[in-house]
């Protein structure tokens, strides 16, 4: 009887045997970021996607990814590579004096250009994140971004 139990895990184990990279195997794509309304070229853009709401728009720290990108004259677009395929959101910044922050006056409004994905708006303040939410479930997704001074 105990012959048999074993025989019967030992193939019932065999039969849902997958190898590990088939395990670990995940989709992923690439996010161009197309600016739109660039100002000027100083400073470089600050770019945060956010996989879920915790620290959305300003704790860079937990976000999914962050890159800051130095800006040149011929910079049009910003890839973000190896992406897995799922439901983000996205927060720029034209960090202008790389200070690595949104520059804001006494009354909190923005002194550098800022953007979301969407281009959603806030009415006093950053948009909802819910607002900004878009899905990666290609090779490529482009999006254009709308910098507002």
């Amino acid at each position: 009887m105990i012959q048999l139990l074993l025989i019967l895990l030992i193939t019932g184990l065999h039969y849902f045997e997958q190898p590990a990279e088939e395990l670990f195997l995940q989709e992923t794509g690439t996010i161009i970021i197309e600016l739109e309304t660039l100002k000027n070229h100083k400073g470089a853009i600050l770019i945060t996607l956010f996989s879920d709401e915790d620290g959305f728009p300003d704790e860079w720290e937990k976000a999914f990814r962050s890159e800051i990108v130095p800006i040149t004259a011929e910079l049009r677009e910003i890839r973000l590579e190896d992406i897995p395929h799922g439901t983000y959101s996205l927060a720029v910044v034209h960090d202008e004096n790389e200070n690595m922050k949104l520059d804001t006056n006494f009354l909190g409004i923005p002194r550098e250009g800022y953007g979301f994905s969407n281009n959603a708006r806030g009415r006093f303040g950053p948009p909802r994140f819910s607002d900004t939410l878009f899905t990666l479930e290609s090779d490529t997704y482009v999006h254009q971004i709308r910098l507002n001074y």
